[in-house]
């Protein structure tokens, strides 16, 4: 029988010292790896919470930006395009900016903000024409209505956003909203108004209620209680019954239109009796 040689013979005490040694050298360099490598992230991280990688990080910038101005790399025109009704001093303003200064130091996103935050820019594109132009385009607002609240007035534009409080002489053709909620509804009132020619001539406002529905107030003085719901199927009914039975050049007060299928007039109480008839339901 052959026996398997032992895989685990004595080792020789004089063979151990040599790995032993090479084992200790290895733990030692270790150590003054871990030692060095801890020395410099402690002092990196002075330095950084002193501020003193900020300060010379920025030092070094600002001299970057300064070198590229001397190179030619610097403000010396901007260039306005999209503008009809903003006011080029409000928009250079904003940008901020001053002639030979480092085109490269220009913050793009901050001075966009700035601009988009100026009533009649909707949006704005800012780029750098090297190596002295600042372009800038912007999208203006289209005004919509006047909106009256709390005893002022704006001009507004199709979502909502005020545009400018003063100086509305100029747009006091447009149509007039009230209340409150009335700006973010208003586009879609008003588009459906266009619909309906003989309600939108004969309108002066249109009020909110509640945030929930319109009345409209005609030019002679009649209110009009829209529902919160079908608008539409309601201003059919008004705009046949005034066609047929001209509703609003008659003695009313108001007319209710919450009902479905029911058109309810308010006269006058001092109208001459028989002037107006109800079609259905009675008086709210």
């Amino acid at each position: 029988m052959r026996l398997m040689p032992s895989m685990f013979k004595k080792k020789d005490r004089t063979a151990r010292r040599p790995q032993g040694d090479k084992l200790r050298r290895g733990l030692i360099k270790a150590g003054v790896l871990t030692a060095t490598v801890g020395f410099v992230g402690a002092g990196s991280w002075y330095l950084i919470s002193s501020g003193w990688v900020a300060e010379k990080t920025a030092d070094a910038n600002s001299a970057l930006m300064n070198a590229s101005a001397s190179a030619g790399l610097q403000v010396q025109d901007v260039v306005l395009t999209g503008r009809q009704r903003a006011n080029a001093d409000e928009i250079l303003a904003a940008l901020d900016l001053q002639r030979g200064s480092p085109i490269l130091a220009v913050d793009m996103t901050a001075a966009r903000e700035r601009i988009e935050s100026i009533g009649w820019v909707a949006s704005a594109e800012i780029a750098r024409r090297l190596p002295d132009v600042i372009f800038v385009r912007v999208v203006e607002r289209e005004p919509l209505a006047l909106w009256q609240h709390d005893g002022k007035t704006a001009l507004v534009d199709r979502d909502g956003a005020v545009i400018q409080r003063s100086g509305l002489d100029a747009f006091g053709a447009f149509p007039l909203i009230v209340g409150e909620g009335a700006p973010q509804r208003a586009a879609q009132l008003l588009d459906l108004l266009n619909a309906y020619p003989a309600v939108a001539e004969a309108t002066e406002a249109a009020i909110r209620v509640s945030d929930r529905r319109w009345n409209l107030r005609l030019r002679t003085g009649i209110d009009v209680r829209l529902p919160e719901k079908d608008i539409s199927v309601a201003l059919d009914r008004l705009e046949e019954f005034q066609r047929e039975h001209a509703l609003f050049d008659r003695d009313v007060v108001a007319v209710d239109l919450r009902v479905p299928d029911r058109l309810i007039v308010r006269v006058n109480p001092n109208a001459p009796k028989a002037k107006v008839r109800k079609t259905g339901g009675k008086d709210t």
